[in-house]
């Protein structure tokens, strides 16, 4: 049995049942949901909309001045709505640069946002140098791991006009109340020259699964 919706002025969109279609039915959700989510259904025919499997991205093309300041910065200048009740798999890599101010200082990594934690574990290396950022090594590499989006402590004092810090993380996190997710960084005095978060800096998000329970894809047993 086909059920067919006229437009008002021509055509139509049609909706066809399967030849054998056995007994269903689908309960659709309130509401239009949000831009880029798609429409799930829970195994026994409540559909909702969620995030789709996309790949949330955000890669600089510029260059992003920040400040002379000891508060939480964002690295990107901008935040991502993650969902609620979601495991994320994210990994990013950010490299900052400045040219002017010797005030002794380190740089502390975390995220802030109004969306709330169920966990995050994430981790990789920082490295940081007492010299403008040039293509090759820079010296003292670290590694770094953490399960807190809280600021953590990624570098020793660094006390040169010219530094740099590199970050490069790759972690999960799994979202309680949906909201923002911001990565910051945190200057333990205001070093007298604003970092630069460098141009192809990025960061990306992908959705793995449902919170309140392991996450996997395919068949594990």
């Amino acid at each position: 049995m086909t059920l067919r919706l006229n437009g008002s002025t021509s055509g139509y969109t049609e909706i066809d049942a399967p030849a054998v279609a056995g007994s269903n039915t689908l309960v659709l959700p309130t509401g239009n949901g949000t831009a880029r989510q798609t429409m799930m259904t829970d195994g026994a025919g409540a559909l909702s909309f969620a995030n789709d499997a996309g790949a949330l991205y955000y890669r600089l093309n510029a260059d992003l001045v920040g400040a002379n300041v000891t508060t939480a910065q964002s690295v990107f200048g901008v935040g991502v709505t993650l969902a609620a009740s979601t495991v994320y798999q994210f990994d990013l890599h950010v490299l900052l640069t400045k040219t002017a101010g010797a005030t002794s200082h380190t740089v502390s990594f975390g995220f802030g946002g109004t969306a709330t934690l169920n966990n995050i574990i994430y981790g990789g290396a920082a490295n940081w140098s007492g010299a403008t950022y040039a293509n090759g090594i820079i010296s003292t590499p670290q590694s770094f791991d953490s399960t807190t989006a809280a600021a953590v402590v990624a570098s020793s004092a660094i006390a040169n006009a010219g530094s740099s810090w590199r970050g490069y993380f790759r972690g999960t996190v799994s979202i309680n109340a949906g909201g923002t997710f911001i990565p910051q960084y945190t200057l333990s005095a205001a070093p007298g020259g604003a970092y630069s978060t460098v141009a192809g800096s990025y960061i990306r998000f992908v959705p793995i699964g449902a919170a309140g329970s392991n996450s996997s894809q395919g068949t594990w047993s």
